[in-house]
């Protein structure tokens, strides 16, 4: 088991870190509004805070050259810290874009933090419980945004959004703290040699591997289709379904609930009975939510949809990082391998608001949400047909076997 020391200090850190998005997703836009940013420029700082955060993908390779991941964590920790301290300071618009590229859910910080931490936990994870440590650790996700976007909207109402960037920039700080409590996070036993990572598996995984790429390629169809949920379904029950102001936070808060009873069953799950059942599971989900949605003929039909977003997006979590690490097959790339899964996500997250706002007038709301489903669908047949199971060669192999220790 994972010692108590690093438990509080990457599971704390993450918890912190990913404590701003329950600020990010209901209130960043508004804030940015206000500060006189256009809907359009707004839209395009968005792309290039996601667009950014692909940069984590050469600091994963840097690490794992290295050799260590806390001191990319504490960076990104840091750097957090500070954009959120000087995002109620800014007044000038290339300044606040470039604070927004920082702070952004998807941006270089927040993606950085989330794949560093997800390769901590499959580094300090005992032997055969990568998915439940994978698992332990996006529970805290969604339980540290919805805490802050329901106490958030209390200070905001009372106190406007700009209140709010204080106390959230103590939280980073703190984050800061935790992460320096981690521990063992130099290399020792898993220095392996690439003979025996080869000897173990028949041949030498990585990049060159095309099932590989493959994967990678399902994965950014998952978000292309995934993430323009995130610009338009508020925009779909305001306008479409009628649905009362009330109704908004409510899509969020049922997708990250159901996120945070899911996820932690999909961790175990994954461990017992492999990754492939659960991948298919999960992009099947995330297709037949949009499906749904793009038929719906009510808000409350919309809003019950939600928790298949949740569910989706917590087997992803798990289950898509899981696989990568098992895949590479080495314990000195388990940064490489969840920085993988970020870019891909990153860069799903970038791609698909993009091509959905090009459809968007044309198709309308249910139309766009209508093809959305259908790329679901097609990346669903990808991991169907093309991906195989990876928890047999884990747990077959003493070389792989260390990934989890």
């Amino acid at each position: 088991m994972m010692s108590v020391r690093n438990r509080l200090g990457l599971y704390g850190s993450y918890f912190l870190g990913m404590a701003g998005i329950g600020f990010t997703l209901p209130f960043l836009p508004l804030f940015l509004a206000e500060r006189g940013l256009s809907d359009r420029a707004i839209g395009f700082v968005s792309t290039i805070a996601a667009v950014a955060g692909l940069a984590q993908f050469p600091l994963g390779v840097w690490s794992d050259h290295i050799g260590r991941r806390k001191p990319f964590l504490i960076a990104a920790l840091a750097l957090l810290a500070v954009s959120t301290f000087a995002l109620p300071l800014a007044r000038n618009a290339i300044v606040l874009s470039l604070l927004v590229v920082l702070f952004a859910e998807n941006g270089l910080c927040r993606a950085t933090v989330e794949s560093f931490a997800g390769a901590e936990a499959a580094h300090l994870a005992p032997k055969g419980e990568i998915g439940r440590a994978l698992g332990m650790l996006r529970f805290w996700r969604p339980v540290a945004i919805v805490l802050v976007a329901l106490i958030g909207g209390l200070v905001v109402e009372k106190y406007g959004l700009e209140a709010m960037l204080w106390p959230l920039a103590v939280i980073q700080t703190l984050a800061v703290l935790a992460a320096l409590l981690i521990q063992n996070d130099k290399p020792g036993n898993d220095a392996t040699s690439d003979q025996e990572v080869k000897a173990a598996h028949g041949s030498g995984r990585g990049f060159r591997d095309p099932v590989l790429w493959t994967f990678v390629l399902a994965m950014v169809l998952f978000h292309v289709g995934n993430a323009p949920g995130g610009v338009y379904l508020g925009l779909y029950l305001k306008r479409e379904l009628h649905a009362p102001d009330r109704y908004l936070p409510y899509a969020f808060i049922i997708s990250m609930v159901a996120w945070m009873l899911a996820i932690r069953l999909v961790g175990r799950i994954a461990d017992q009975m492999g990754r492939r059942p659960l991948l298919i599971v999960g992009w099947a989900v995330m297709s037949l939510r949009l499906g749904l949605i793009a038929i719906a003929q009510t808000a409350e039909q919309v809003l019950a949809v939600q928790i298949l977003d949740g569910v989706a997006q917590s087997l992803f979590a798990v289950t898509a990082a899981a696989w990568v690490t098992d895949r590479l097959a080495d314990p000195r790339r388990v940064g490489e391998a969840q920085v993988l899964v970020g870019s891909a996500l990153v860069f799903g997250s970038a791609v698909g608001p993009l091509l959905s706002g090009l459809v968007i007038d044309s198709l309308g709301y249910r139309g766009t949400f209508g093809l959305l489903g259908g790329i679901g669908a097609i990346a669903t047949l990808i991991v169907t047909l093309l991906i195989p199971e990876t928890l047999s060669d884990t747990n077959s192999s003493p070389v792989v076997a260390e990934v989890a220790a």
